[in-house]
């Protein structure tokens, strides 16, 4: 018989972290027949060079997922946060997606996802400690 052995730490594996990641995008990439998953990053910097926002997703097959929407506090209402999601929904589009969809703990961002066009999908309350989890989608 076999003898199997189980670890389980809080203490940050490289190891562990590349398997699952380099596991769960090989099995994603032979169910989606071989499109690999597809990373877009934009930003928005300063004068200075200094970051005051930033977006990031990923493309599969004919949806964008939208991982990382943020805007540094003292930028926030100046409408940055339109401009990347306008960024990447113009990526998007070009890579041939047809639909967005994000996810947030965040209920002062519904109005920023509802201004540019996203709809709420699926609302689970106290999702965690008091926060919902909000998923929202847009059809491009």
């Amino acid at each position: 018989m076999n003898q199997v052995k189980l670890e389980t730490t809080e203490l940050d594996n490289k190891e562990i972290e590349k398997y699952l990641s380099d596991s769960i995008i090989a099995y994603g990439i032979e169910q989606t027949n071989g499109e690999m998953p597809l990373k877009v990053y934009s930003s928005l910097k300063d004068k200075n060079g200094n970051f005051i926002g930033g977006i990031m997703g990923y493309k599969v097959l004919n949806l964008f997922f939208i991982t990382h929407l943020y805007v540094e506090s003292q930028h926030r209402n100046n409408g940055y946060g339109n401009k990347l999601l306008g960024a990447i929904e113009n990526k998007a589009n070009l890579l041939g997606c047809n639909l967005l969809r994000l996810n947030t703990l965040n209920k002062r961002t519904s109005s920023l996802y509802t201004r540019a066009g996203f709809h709420k999908t699926i609302s689970i309350s106290n999702y965690m400690n008091g926060f919902d989890l909000l998923y929202y989608h847009k059809n491009i």
